[in-house]
């Protein structure tokens, strides 16, 4: 008998905020993309109850606290919102988090630049 793995998570959610290594950065701001998804082994699909699941208001709420606070690095905000999920959420067995910074200040044509955790149980 195999098992069902649910998945959770968010896309693009967008994030102004005075992450930067330089202080201009912190000043001015930079705009961000994020993407978390959590996963869990679930055999109790049937249920319809918030309880069973990850509320995806809550993954919002985790990366609403992280991104509202002055980092230098955006590894810094993605290791903050992998604990706080880890704390909230226990049961979860992966974690993924993809943190975009548009237009990064490098003199070159770049869409973005990303920092990835992938954490697993």
């Amino acid at each position: 008998m195999g098992k069902t793995i649910r998945k959770v998570g968010l896309e693009g959610v967008k994030f102004n905020a005075a992450i930067g290594f330089y202080e201009e950065e912190r000043i001015f701001k930079n705009n961000f993309l994020v993407d978390v998804s959590v996963a869990f082994e679930d055999d109790d699909l049937v249920k319809d109850d918030l309880k069973n699941t990850v509320n995806y208001v809550s993954l919002f709420d985790i990366c609403n606290q992280s991104f509202s606070k002055e980092a230098q690095l955006i590894e810094t905000v993605a290791q903050e919102i992998l604990q706080n999920i880890k704390q909230e959420f226990t049961f979860v067995d992966h974690i993924n988090i993809k943190i975009k910074k548009l237009d990064p200040p490098v003199k070159a044509q770049i869409q973005n630049s990303f920092v990835a955790l992938d954490y697993t149980k």
